[in-house]
């Protein structure tokens, strides 16, 4: 073939040509140092790779300032050997960036009839002839690459300002949902609002588009204040309901305040085959204990609180009270109690003494405490569980509530890092919005 062994001549050569042909000298009072500065400002907006900016800075080095004067062409003719061991790479790597650079319009090539790189200066230090890698382009377009800086500088500016409001609106919003957790009102806006300005701070991040940035902070800015509203609603009503009029009778000057009674009852219950023993001085009267069940119920457990903790463990849980059902809970937990290693006579000894709702509740407390690694022995512990709720002394209710509080910190925590947020934590609140639209 002809051409075997030759430079290709491509359009990208033949682009950077044109930009050598261009350049007339460097504008009075800018120098090299300037044009490579102004590359090295530029780059991060211009997507040019750091090792090229490496290679352009060796080349400079080889080149003088009265070589940048206007009629004189910036050439410079090191090896590729030598350029390897500056650079630290191979000489396979030099030939590669070398073919980056100008295909990026930072240099060009004039080879020597025998294609070897060499040149001569005179006592002055000017070139009097040269063939190697022509710098010319830099020259050329020192100020498309400050005009880059400069507005990649101004960019960073306003994303550095939107980064601050969208950081204050997150912590006023970790504010606003604890107040919503204390107090017990705007709880469900809360954590709506908690789902979007999650998903807002992964997808913002390394986003350089400050419209869709802008619009972001905007939405994550009115949510808060909504919520905000939604608690001073709730604060108001708080306080009306505080303010009636004073019904007490302990301001009556007849009337008298007694404690006496005639029958002392015992501050816990006593137990004796599953029944609660009222002692009362002449007789004893045996109730029934309340239900693991109904003590759940009594903390406000219900279906969609379970399908809430049980996400992680089973992501197929639906999170209402309308598209679930306890059967469906209570064959999953049976399932992932066996996944676990837990025993089906650990699982039926649950169900008879709590039911099947309470071992279902139990079973998800202990694979959650299990995963966590605060539990070594899932079986073991739910059979401890059985046994306080066989002498009345388990508290499920509470249990679950403090897991719940436990993931949802977790969100929370997420929400003040810029670390990576676990899926288990955003996906029951998308679930939930996606539901609510």
């Amino acid at each position: 073939m002809p051409g075997r062994g030759l430079r290709k001549h491509g359009r990208e050569a033949a682009a950077a040509n044109t930009l050598t042909e261009a350049f007339r000298g460097l504008d009075a009072g800018v120098t090299r140092s300037m044009a490579l500065g102004a590359l090295k400002r530029a780059r991060p907006y211009m997507g040019i790779p750091p090792r090229i900016v490496a290679l352009m800075d060796t080349l400079f080095k080889y080149s003088r300032d009265a070589d940048w004067r206007g009629g004189r062409i910036p050439t410079v003719w090191p090896s590729n050997e030598a350029l390897a061991r500056e650079l630290e790479v191979s000489v396979r790597q030099v030939q590669n960036l070398l073919r980056q650079a100008e295909a990026l319009g930072l240099l060009s090539f004039r080879d020597s009839p025998n294609g070897k790189r060499g040149g001569c200066r005179n006592a002055q230090g000017d070139i009097i002839w040269a063939y190697g890698i022509i710098l010319a382009p830099m020259g050329t377009r020192y100020q498309e690459f400050s005009d880059h800086a400069h507005i990649g500088a101004e960019e960073d500016g306003h994303l550095k300002r939107l980064k601050r409001r969208l950081e204050a609106v997150r912590r006023k919003l970790r504010m606003l949902t604890q107040a919503a957790m204390d107090n017990g009102f705007g709880e469900r806006e809360a954590w709506s609002a908690m789902d979007v300005v999650l998903m807002a701070t992964n997808q913002m991040r390394n986003n350089r588009d400050i419209a869709l940035y802008t619009a972001c902070v905007q939405q994550q800015e009115a949510c808060a204040s909504a919520l905000e509203a939604t608690l001073n609603d709730g604060f108001a009503a708080l306080d009306r309901s505080r303010e009636g009029p004073e019904t007490s009778c302990w301001h009556e000057p007849d009337f008298t305040h007694s404690t006496t009674t005639n029958q002392l009852h015992t501050a816990k219950a006593v137990t004796c085959r599953g029944l609660a023993v009222r002692r009362s001085g002449a007789e004893d009267v045996a109730q029934p204990i309340a239900t693991v069940e109904e003590e759940m119920a009594a903390h406000g457990v219900g279906l969609g609180f379970i399908s809430e903790l049980a996400y992680e463990l089973h992501p197929t849980l639906r999170l209402s009270d309308e598209d679930c059902s306890w059967g469906e809970v209570v064959s999953v937990a049976e399932r992932l109690s066996h996944q676990a290693g837990i025993s089906g006579h650990a699982f039926h000894e649950a169900v008879r003494v709590m039911g099947q709702r309470g071992a279902a509740a139990s079973v998800i407390v202990t694979l959650q405490k299990y995963r966590r690694g605060d539990v070594h022995r899932p079986g073991a512990y739910l059979r401890g569980m059985s046994r306080k709720a066989t002498s009345g002394t388990l508290k499920l209710g509470p249990t679950l509530h403090g897991l719940r509080d436990a993931n949802r910190s977790q969100a929370m925590k997420c929400l003040a890092d810029t670390g990576t947020i676990p899926i288990g934590a955003m996906l029951p609140g998308l679930l939930r919005k996606a539901k609510q639209g």
